[in-house]
């Protein structure tokens, strides 16, 4: 057992002691077996040493996802995988605080975790309602022929997750993944396996999942590579960094050309109009750019202020962001955390001083480190960004905002809020919603948020375009994700 202490006691969990494979956690086969030291990022003590997978081990979890499919689990019907996916959301209800605190235990303020933890439960619940209602298409013809359509499982599908929400981003993958009836190899980001771990311990003790169904591979970046370029995996989805994407395709297409999803970083613009409820902007922006400290794909990292606003809304966004309470997130007291490791630590830093080198704007709040233990970045302001220097162009991933130059037309901004490969997310504010309408049309993103952001539900999709990855996560477009379409036409 370990323990992790918080403001409300000490909570003690399972100590994880290999892969998850085969409904049971065993010894990495690897043949140079790594340890990883986890660290609380508070604090920079230890908080849990891992064994982590190696490329042997995608071998074995794949040849145990093969039996399943052979198996049992090829013969569960849409109302038992309902089942299955209902009784993980009762076992994670039940074992929230303790997962709450896995997620706390990365850098996550505990009501954030909590937060997370609450949107996974109700992913799985929402993928529950599908697993009964995958269906084709019948064609009525006049040629004397039936025509139909039927949707099949993808077979065994490849998720790999980022640090930045590690149970949320698994259960966007895993919940309509199991809902379509595939079998599943889960590498969670080698900083935060504990919660994925954690949900296999979950699944073998309150489902009847079969063995082998469901995997979790911690590792690195030869655990993943294995998944991608593995001639038994079926599908794989990724979140994470483009340049990790680009690997990732590139496996598929050299291995076995498996399907694809990736959900990729992001620069996204967050456009405000004079006409907007200022007050409620001011909060949406804070909240757009500063959850999760800005580690984030679709973090509101470019704000657009019409000419005019600018000196008022900067000045109480400010004073917004000088109310933050930073430290420990395990304790309650705290409401912003830490990066999650020293290297995304070092990497925002190394942003902000490079700006400040720059000169191509204005610091306005923060831009410093918090204290001398642990890796918390003060959440930052830049404004007059210069739409050629780094902050405009690259994703920080931090707590760091560019504010641009005003605006002073609507379709001056828009060029500008496009003039960036990416195309997550959008924010908007205002009160017309001509106005409005107009926004959600032009901007090539694949999210647009409308006098709110960062509202993710289950039954919507999400996904971007241009370098910000393709597919989706979520909704019910989601299950063409997990499945593929066979075509049946019979002579009568």
């Amino acid at each position: 057992m370990f323990s992790i202490k918080t403001s409300k006691g000490s909570v003690s969990f399972t100590r994880f002691v290999g892969p998850f494979i085969n409904g049971k956690f065993q010894p990495t086969l690897a043949s140079s077996p790594a340890k990883r030291a986890l660290l609380n990022p508070c604090t920079e003590e230890l908080l849990e040493t891992v064994n982590e997978a190696g490329p042997e081990d995608v071998d074995i979890a794949v040849k145990s996802a093969q039996a399943a499919l052979k198996g049992p689990w090829k013969n569960f019907s849409g109302k038992k995988r309902r089942n299955v996916l209902l009784d993980i959301a009762q076992a994670l209800e039940q074992n929230i605080w303790k997962m709450t605190v896995l997620e706390a235990a990365c850098g996550k303020p505990l009501d954030e975790a909590k937060y997370d933890i609450e949107e996974s439960i109700e992913c799985f619940r929402y993928f529950a309602g599908h697993a009964d209602k995958i269906h084709g298409h019948n064609f009525a013809t006049e040629d004397n022929h039936k025509s139909y359509t039927v949707r099949k499982p993808v077979g065994i599908c490849g998720l790999i997750t980022s640090f930045n929400y590690p149970l949320t981003l698994a259960a966007w993958k895993i919940a309509p993944a199991l809902a379509c009836g595939n079998a599943i190899i889960l590498k969670p980001a080698p900083q935060t396996p504990l919660s994925s771990l954690m949900l296999g311990e979950l699944i073998t003790k309150h489902t009847d999942l079969p063995q082998g169904v469901f995997n979790v591979l911690p590792g690195g970046e030869a655990v993943g590579s294995a998944i991608v370029n593995h001639q038994g995996i079926h599908k794989c989805s990724f979140t994470g960094s483009g340049a990790v994407g680009r690997k990732v395709m590139s496996g598929a297409a050299n291995s076995n050309l498996k399907s694809i999803t990736l959900e990729l970083g992001g620069k996204s613009p967050l456009i405000v109009f004079a006409d907007a409820d200022m007050d409620q902007a001011v909060e949406d922006v804070f909240g757009a750019i500063f959850s999760n400290m800005g580690q984030n794909c679709c973090a509101g990292s470019r704000l657009f202020l019409q000419n005019g606003i600018q000196d008022k809304f900067l000045e109480r966004l400010k004073a917004r962001v000088e109310k933050v309470k930073i430290g420990d997130t395990l304790d309650e007291a705290y409401n912003f955390g830490t990066m999650v490791d020293r290297v995304q630590f070092e990497r925002v830093m190394a942003f902000i001083e490079k700006s400040l080198g720059e000169g191509k704007s204005d610091l306005l709040v923060g831009g410093k480190r918090h204290g001398d233990k642990g890796f918390f970045v003060e959440p930052t302001i830049f404004y007059n960004v210069q739409e050629s220097s780094v902050l405009a162009q690259e994703e920080v991933f931090g707590p760091v905002l560019s504010v641009m130059k005003p605006f002073d037309t609507m379709e001056e901004v828009l060029e500008r809020a496009n003039a960036t490969p990416y195309g997550l997310a959008s924010g908007v504010w205002t009160q017309d919603l001509s106005k409005a309408e107009h926004c959600i049309q032009e901007l090539a993103t694949g999210v647009t948020w409308v006098n709110c952001y960062n509202l993710c539900s289950s039954h919507l999709p999400f996904g971007g375009v241009k370098e910000s990855g393709f597919g989706k996560d979520l909704g019910a477009e989601s299950i063409g994700e997990y499945t593929t379409v066979k075509a049946v036409t019979i002579r009568v």
